[in-house]
């Protein structure tokens, strides 16, 4: 029975909704649950509880595989089900409702329920406003402000969510062929799926995944390069037609990679991360709910792990080639750069015409002055540069004796600075094979430590001391901020030096040359036959003996 008393039952929602946001689903769920129990004719109040048992069931499926959190899930999935069936009992005639209902059926029972379901969302012919029923709207940023505007988006979900479950059955059938039958079986099949769903990332790349488990299954011992070209032509097309679905671009990288192109697999890596709007990985992966995380962020981050190892690997490869595989004069010439190259880099960073600085002025103060360091003076437009701290105290005491103290002078005495020329002994300067000025830097043994680090590309005109002090100050918060986000997304910066390595190593003909075997494949991408998710007809009949035991699931979610 409900509860007396005017409560609000849409701010009590929205509160359990952001309250479950901040990361607290336990007691969010707690209270959403006796929401509903309290007001048990509100269609808003069942709806929420719904799709928190829901958020809950994929949670406990995808964190753990252990058997006490698999039951765990199929109890919310039981609770999920039942709140919104009940929400669509009150409310039969709301798109929403009957979406989310859907979504619960998609992960608890067969395919052809939630078919059902999606496809009567669509049809729904007087539908009511789904903002009325449903607490989020507006929760967390700007929504549509009219109810056609609402409906619109509301029927575009329910026939985005059929057209998913719709490919990945598709898929789930085509990978149980192959497990039954073979890939050479399947291959058929997955051909068609990508004819029939041009508009589906999972099933055009579903063609390149099942061409690269043929030839994987082709004898181990052979060499397996040629074929490789076949998926990645696809993975190719498929990249062109999708360039924001980042399981994509792992599956590309990961082939390029394979095939020695690492320049290339490299770009593939930091493309993908760099990503403004990717792709929720589950609606691209094969199999379908192969990319761990509970949400489409961390899945995102997993991804990015994966974009991270395989960066490592190059720059592991690019150190062994350097090590044992370049000759000294290689080396040597790698580590050059022209000076109009130089010149032109600046030119992209301080764009102004004319330039403001030349590389050339700099050579030639440096040969004038035997040094690479100047100061000026900041109190002046004087272009005067004084080589050394002890000539710039001479001009600041003599032409600017009102705002510098002349005891500074004796309290500074020259003899007690250490100068230095400003050298950089691992550089030298000449002429290459094109008599082109170049200036050439000494190898290091830590090069490769360096090479994740990026050029600064701003540079600011000096500011005063006092608001230099506070823009760095609210800089390093923010930086702070920003390395706490790159921890758990991974660095994405490279340097343009590796890149140059990477397209030497591609360019070697000893690299290109070398065998691919199966067991290459498999170091990449993992055993096929192993690490499978469940089937399409394993995890439909694990579905129906979960709906089956819905009752005793329900129980013991209460016991605990």
């Amino acid at each position: 029975m409900a509860k007396s008393g005017a409560v609000n039952v849409r701010k009590v929602a929205r509160e359990v909704l952001l309250q479950d946001h901040q990361g607290q689903h336990a007691a969010a769920l707690q209270r959403a649950d006796a929401l509903a129990v309290d007001h048990p004719t509100s269609a808003l109040a069942h709806r929420l509880a719904g799709v928190l048992h829901l958020a809950a069931a994929i949670r406990a499926r995808r964190d753990a595989a252990a058997s006490t959190e698999q039951n765990m899930a199929g109890a919310h999935l039981n609770s999920a089900r039942s709140g919104l069936s009940a929400a669509k009992r009150l409310v039969p005639h709301c798109v929403d409702i009957a979406t989310a209902l859907g979504d619960a059926l998609a992960e608890s029972s067969p395919h052809r329920e939630a078919e059902v379901e999606y496809g009567r969302a669509l049809a729904i012919s007087a539908p009511l406003d789904p903002a009325k029923h449903n607490a989020a709207y507006g929760l967390y940023g700007p929504e549509p402000t009219s109810m056609d505007q609402r409906l619109m988006w509301a029927r575009a979900k329910a026939q985005r969510a059929l057209d998913l479950l719709r490919i990945a059955a598709e898929v789930d059938h085509v990978l149980y062929i192959f497990r039954r039958d073979g890939a050479h079986a399947a291959r058929p099949h997955a051909k068609r799926v990508a004819e029939r769903f041009p508009g589906s990332a999972r099933a055009q790349l579903l063609e390149a995944y099942m061409d690269l488990q043929f030839f994987r299954g082709l004898d181990a011992a052979s060499d397996k390069r040629a074929c490789l070209r076949r998926p990645l032509a696809s993975v190719d097309r498929a990249a062109q037609s999708f360039p924001n679905s980042a399981t994509i671009a792992a599956f590309r990288a990961k082939l390029l990679f394979l095939l020695g192109e690492y320049d290339a697999a490299e770009r593939e890596c930091s493309r993908a991360l760099d990503l403004k709007i990717p792709h929720d990985p589950d609606e691209d992966c094969i199999p379908p709910g192969s990319i761990s995380g509970a949400d489409p962020s961390a899945r995102l981050v997993s991804l990015s792990r994966l974009f991270h190892e395989l960066v490592t690997k190059i720059l592991g490869l690019a150190e062994d080639y350097w090590n044992n595989s370049m000759t000294a004069q290689r080396r040597s010439d790698f580590m050059s750069v022209r000076l109009e190259t130089l010149q032109e880099e600046y030119n992209k960073v301080v764009p102004s015409s004319p330039p403001t600085f030349t590389i050339s002025a700099a050579l030639s103060f440096l040969k004038e002055h035997k040094s690479r360091r100047f100061w000026v003076c900041p109190l002046c437009d004087d272009s005067m540069k004084h080589t050394d701290t002890a000539s710039l105290l001479d001009h600041l005491c003599s032409k600017h004796k009102k705002e510098v103290f002349p005891r500074l002078k004796s309290i500074l005495d020259p003899k007690d600075v250490l100068e230095g020329d400003g050298s950089f002994g691992g550089v030298t300067y000449g002429r290459d094979s094109d008599q082109h000025d170049i200036m050439r830097f000494k190898p290091r043994n830590d090069i490769f430590k360096w090479m994740f680090c990026g050029p600064n590309r701003r540079i600011v005109a000096p500011k005063p001391f006092a608001e230099m002090r506070e823009e760095k100050c609210k800089t390093g918060i923010k930086f702070l901020g920003i390395i706490k986000k790159k921890l758990t997304t991974l660095p994405t910066d490279t340097s343009s030096t590796k890149g140059e390595l990477t397209k030497c190593m591609a360019q070697d003909p000893k690299v290109s040359a070398q065998k691919i075997s199966a067991a290459d494949i498999d170091a990449i991408f993992g055993n096929a036959t192993e690490d499978h998710v469940t089937t399409a007809i394993e995890e439909e009949q694990t579905k129906e003996k979960d709906h089956k035991s819905a009752d005793e699931l329900k129980a013991e979610l209460h016991q605990v």
